[in-house]
């Protein structure tokens, strides 16, 4: 007989914090779940570390083909009824197993459950939680991440192993796009959010999601999400074609903005632009064209320098 629960671990070079991970793990209050960890052929001592936390985990070690390839191959090896995908670095709170299981439980409609995250840093001090930092949007999920940004954690997102290979696995051709799969999933099915944080997402300078330069995240996601709306011809026409466009203007904002504060202004100026035909009645996208436009360097990275520094958002 299967369990319950599957918990998918994608390591790579965690040697300092994987025992921590998997300790976290052990100590749910809820037992029913077996741990397939996928070396994605880690350089330190992450797999050493991994042996001496003592856990339940099935350790296997291949050569580096990214993390989706990691998590496609725990899946492929899953026998649980449930799912989760818990990075190398995270933590689990006790408790989170039993609430997200409990509530997947409870309704068989319900295809994806997720909740808010404490960040920490390296030394596991609370920065802040993720709610503050995106904000879970009230009514439909999959249609408001679509339109506005995903505020899906990947770090507490539980699903039914079913309706998740229903959608296929994830594409290892390019990295750390979860967030479309959920939202797919959350269209096709209930989604549940449970306000209280259960786990602890660790920032860091080498974390995947931070390595990947935010011009290819953008673009990806463009990408993913048209892919997404041609699939499901319901679901774009719900959204609607003037809030696509909006999405993908700010899209365009977000890397001319990146690329001005990196001092790279005339990438920004293009992305910029792109943005502004895009959404022309934005007075962001109006105002950053104008902005960009001005022949002082100095002062237009400057000021992207000091708005990045302290995160305002729009």
């Amino acid at each position: 007989m299967g369990v319950k629960l599957s918990v998918i671990i994608a390591s790579y070079n965690h040697e300092k914090y994987i025992e921590k991970t998997l300790r976290s793990i052990e100590a749910q209050t809820f037992q029913d779940f077996e741990i397939i960890l996928i070396d994605d052929g880690s350089t330190d001592g992450t797999v050493e570390a991994a042996k001496r936390a003592g856990s339940r985990a099935q350790i296997i070690v291949q050569e580096n083909q990214g993390v989706d390839a990691a998590r496609d191959r725990g899946i492929g090896l899953a026998q649980g009824q449930y799912m989760c995908f818990i990075d190398s670095d995270d933590m689990e709170l006790p408790d989170r197993f039993q609430r997200q299981v409990e509530k997947l439980d409870s309704d068989p409609g319900i295809g994806i459950v997720f909740a808010d995250v404490l960040i920490i840093d390296s030394d596991d001090k609370v920065l802040n939680k993720m709610s503050d930092v995106y904000p879970v949007l009230p009514g439909d999920i999959a249609i408001n991440a679509i339109k506005y940004y995903c505020f899906i954690p990947f770090a507490t997102v539980m699903v039914r192993r079913d309706i998740f290979i229903r959608t296929g696995l994830f594409e290892s051709y390019r990295e750390a796009m979860g967030e479309m799969k959920w939202i797919e999933i959350a269209y096709l099915s209930k989604a549940f959010y449970d306000s209280k944080p259960l786990a602890c997402w660790r920032k860091h300078g080498s974390n995947t999601s931070r390595t990947i330069k935010k011009e290819k995240y953008n673009e990806w996601t463009r990408i993913e999400l048209t892919k997404l709306l041609d699939k499901y011809p319901d679901l774009k026409k719900k959204v609607g074609e003037r809030a696509i466009n909006k999405r993908f203007a700010r899209s365009h904002f977000m890397t001319g903005f990146f690329m001005a504060a990196d001092g790279n202004i005339q990438k920004a100026r293009h992305y910029y632009y792109k943005a502004f035909k895009m959404n022309p009645l934005s007075i962001l996208n109006t105002g950053g064209a104008i902005f960009i436009s001005l022949p002082t360097k100095k002062l237009v990275t400057k000021v992207h320098r000091y708005v990045h520094a302290k995160k305002i958002r729009w």
